[in-house]
């Protein structure tokens, strides 16, 4: 019997080792075959163990509210005990019975102690909010860091794309180069100068693919999904024209990790409340109902009683209490003005930052279409034996050059925006 179980324990955990990789590869999703930014995000957000653990916050700040809120309630509890006494005999020999048992239910109810409960549910409210505040500039910075990481492969992507263009128009040079060599109109020496500069731009594209795939393997890790070949979809219009900057910086003040400092001010002012109400007398109520007592007071089914006590002195603990947390509320009170200065500040780089970008890719734009121009010219007049092999390459060079330039430009301008929506909170 033991060798015919252990045989089918065996045989079932075969059987299980079996279809564990059938199971699993069930259950791989496939990985996406494009994405865009907000899609990027939304996946980053399930992913980031950083905001559950914030969020896991959050819910333990709502039971410090609960545990806060219970000490106003009243309490009801159930006790039960029995006592025995010595049975000794002779004249000093107690008249009480043996046994004296004891079952009741008990009622408290806290009526007055400086109302100390309330500044705990306060402060206990106010550090909620606060958690819920610095969550949502949690997510803010993450949608900053995606969106750095999303437009590094585009910006790659795009280097990769223009070194590709600018191979196929060394090949379309050198071809071209052949046929005058071959006429008698080019040297032999013009082809291998632009093969040369063709084998450079290869080089250079693979190395760019190299690039790719560690600002891929980034964007994957943020974001949890395999997107080492996904399509990246660059939805962002190019930006024209900015909003004035004072309108950008008054947005300060209602940014969220701003309001969050403001709600600790808030939450510490409470906490001096607490340490003021240790001065305070407390009140409390407490009621008995009794259904089994010792045989002498059986009869006695409830009592009541009302106690009160009043702190005289106790070290000097309270005042240290209450300059302590003085203190504190200074202390956060100063985080709140340095919070908001950094919120300015933050608003302000991203501002100009965002203003030199523009002006950037404008210029870069211009360049690039004259470069354009040139190499058009240039070609065609050495067509016509007006200018040389090398004026022609030069030109080339200017055009990918140019136009790798505004590309970034590009780029970088719309990186730009994005950090100023997010430390304005326009965005996500």
């Amino acid at each position: 019997m033991k060798r015919t179980m252990e045989r089918f324990l065996l045989v079932v955990l075969a059987a299980a080792c079996a279809l564990a990789p059938a199971r699993a590869q069930d259950w791989e999703t496939p990985p996406p075959a494009e994405a865009d930014l907000a899609q990027c995000y939304t996946w980053a957000r399930e992913q980031s163990e950083s905001l559950r653990m914030q969020e896991e916050q959050i819910r333990q700040l709502e039971q410090q509210f609960r545990i806060a809120l219970s000490g106003a309630l009243p309490a009801l509890s159930f006790n039960a005990s029995d006592k025995w006494l010595d049975s000794a005999s002779g004249s000093n020999a107690t008249s009480a019975a043996p046994s004296q048992p004891q079952v009741n239910f008990a009622v408290s109810q806290l009526l007055f102690s400086g109302l100390r409960e309330y500044a705990a549910m306060a402060a206990a409210k106010h550090q909620g909010q606060a958690a819920e505040l610095q969550l949502r500039r949690a997510r803010g910075l993450l949608y900053q860091n995606v969106s750095a990481a999303f437009y590094l492969v585009v910006a790659l992507e795009t280097g990769l794309a223009n070194s590709r263009s600018a191979i196929a128009l060394i090949m379309n040079r050198i071809a071209e180069l052949r046929r005058f060599e071959a006429l008698g109109r080019s040297r032999h020496s013009e082809v291998v100068l632009v093969e040369s500069q063709q084998a450079a731009l290869e080089a250079q594209a693979e190395s760019q693919r190299g690039q790719i795939e560690a600002a891929r393997e980034l964007l994957s890790f943020l974001t949890g999904k395999e997107l080492a070949r996904a399509k990246l979809l660059d939805r962002l219009e190019r930006l024209r024209t900015l909003d004035p900057e004072e309108a950008m910086l008054g947005r300060a003040y209602d940014r969220s990790d701003v309001l969050a400092l403001r709600k600790l001010v808030d939450a510490q002012e409470d906490q001096v409340r607490i340490a003021k109400g240790a001065w305070a007398p407390s009140v409390s109520f407490l009621g008995n109902y009794y259904l089994k007592r010792q045989r002498a007071l059986d009869p006695i089914k409830w009592d009541a009683g009302v106690a009160a006590s009043l702190p005289l002195f106790a070290g000097g603990g309270q005042l240290a209490a209450v300059r302590q947390a003085d203190s504190q509320v200074s202390q956060a009170r100063y985080a709140f003005e340095l919070g908001l200065r950094q919120a300015r500040s933050e608003i302000h780089t991203a501002y100009v930052t965002l203003r030199a970008a523009l002006a950037n890719a404008a210029a870069n734009e211009k360049a690039y279409r004259k470069a354009d121009e040139s190499y058009r010219l240039e070609t065609k007049e050495y067509r016509a034996g007006l200018v040389t092999n090398l004026d022609v390459l030069a030109a080339l060079n200017a055009l990918v050059s140019a136009k790798t330039t505004f590309d970034a430009s590009v780029v970088q301008m719309k990186l730009a925006l994005l950090q100023l929506k997010v430390a304005t909170e326009e965005l996500p």
